[in-house]
């Protein structure tokens, strides 16, 4: 059985790796957006279970914040991956290239 036959674009993981930072930027700004929202203790009204809503809606949005930031984080790690993955796979051609004394 023989390998299947494929070819890596290294300017693609490049181009998907811009559009992730991209995205991460973009979260980033919801964010930051998002960390700036106050919602005062009476906005839930006076009612005798208002306060465990605003509790509720506070534990909510942190917990949000979190996520975004875990989001952010595993953003970059993948942005960073594809692009070691495009820089070794130049690396190992540029390396095969030179081995055999062609060109591109």
């Amino acid at each position: 059985m023989s390998e299947p036959d494929f070819r890596v674009r290294p300017e693609a993981l490049d181009r998907y790796a811009a559009l992730i930072q991209q995205q991460r930027e973009q979260l980033a700004r919801i964010q930051s957006v998002l960390a700036g929202v106050e919602v005062p203790g009476g906005a839930f009204g006076h009612l005798p279970d208002s306060d465990e809503l605003h509790e509720g809606y506070n534990e909510h949005a942190t917990g949000e914040q979190q996520n975004l930031s875990d989001l952010m984080e595993v953003l970059d790690f993948a942005a960073e991956g594809l692009q070691d993955s495009a820089a070794n796979y130049r690396e190992t051609e540029d390396g095969i290239h030179t081995m055999v004394g062609g060109g591109r």
